[in-house]
């Protein structure tokens, strides 16, 4: 998440205009109101010290406290981040859509509790909240899920424990891997973003990348009481997800349901080979697609994509040829005689 994202969401606390989970992750920001107020503009020096000792306020705020923005001091403080440009890296991209909150007043996004250096975030509410971690990483905590994760990251791993479903935005550190375990599964990366849902009583759980990699394994505890031995690791790439179902005891890769654009491509084609189309779709996803280049060879054709979903891309294709395709767990196999009237 770009920095200026945070700028844009305190401009819409100052005005009531963000959501219950937003505005919990500004609140988390309330002890700025003890920053100094510069004389004029800020020099860098001035800057930085400003921006050190605000982050270190949002790295420690962990209590949730009553909403007191109103305050000329937090008013100020809020404005303060704006102007010197302050912002988070790294906060969900899958942001709840903005409404105004009740002018009555609103219930806390998550419910917070801590002990013995861990904090324990519960979401009961029906939109997504924003959990800052120590490192900067954030995590977009789905309605009806828990995060548990510690106040400050000790040793060699960055350990948080997981129920329910989660978006992650993970700060990159290659010496200190993140780990998120749930009843199920334990997945590991560097620095990425992905999707866990696990929730308890639910058939499969689930992990969905959406950059970098990760790699899942079938949580070692839970499946040792099974099968008295733990899973392989299965590596996930972009637009790839992992699904586990206990019952069978089951890593499964496949494609996400709704791949995203990876790579962004012309996808306008006049008269250019159908193989070319192909071998663009894949690019720009990502995704394997295979198929018989001899079937294919003297076929063309003229088509211009626009924002439709990679499957009704390929459909449109199939459409123009008489051909079909099919998904086989991360790849695409797409199938064509050659070309329609030949």
């Amino acid at each position: 998440m770009k920095p200026s994202y945070f700028s844009e969401l305190l401009k819409r606390y100052l005005h009531d205009d963000c959501t219950e989970g937003e505005a919990w992750t500004v609140d988390q920001w309330y002890e700025a109101r003890d920053m100094p107020r510069p004389a004029g503009l800020p020099t860098p020096a001035e800057e930085a010290v400003a921006k050190e000792k605000m982050w270190q306020q949002v790295q420690y705020r962990i209590e949730p406290r009553p909403t007191r923005w109103h305050t000329p001091a937090l008013r100020w403080a809020a404005a303060a981040v704006v102007t010197l440009g302050l912002g988070v890296a790294g906060l969900a991209t899958r942001q709840p859509t903005a409404s105004p909150r009740p002018a009555s007043g609103r219930e806390a996004a998550v419910q917070v509790r801590t002990a013995r250096g861990w904090v324990t975030c519960t979401n009961a509410t029906r939109r997504p909240a924003q959990v800052l971690l120590a490192d900067g990483s954030t995590v977009a905590l789905q309605p009806g899920s828990r995060l548990r994760y510690p106040r400050r990251f000790a040793g060699p791993d960055r350990w948080v424990e997981l129920s329910g479903e989660a978006f992650f935005e993970v700060a990159h550190d290659a010496a200190h891997p993140f780990r998120v375990r749930t009843a199920q599964l334990e997945t590991t990366v560097l620095g990425t973003s992905f999707t866990v849902r696990a929730f308890p009583g639910q058939a499969e759980a689930a992990v969905m990348v959406r950059t970098g990699r990760v790699r899942v394994v079938a949580n070692a505890v839970a499946d040792a009481q099974k099968t008295g031995r733990a899973h392989a690791g299965i590596l996930l790439l972009p637009n790839q997800q992992v699904v586990y179902s206990p019952a069978v005891r089951e890593l499964r890769r496949e494609l996400v349901a709704q791949p995203a654009v990876l790579q962004p491509q012309a996808l306008t084609f006049t008269e250019r080979p159908v193989t070319e189309v192909l071998a663009s779709l894949q690019t720009a996803y990502g995704v394997p697609i295979l198929y018989d280049g001899a079937a294919l060879a003297s076929c063309t054709v003229s088509l211009a994509f626009g924002q439709e979903s990679l499957d009704d891309k390929l459909s449109l294709l199939c459409k123009t040829l008489g051909a079909t395709y099919e998904r086989a767990h991360e790849k695409i196999i797409f199938r064509s005689r050659g070309c329609r009237g030949e």
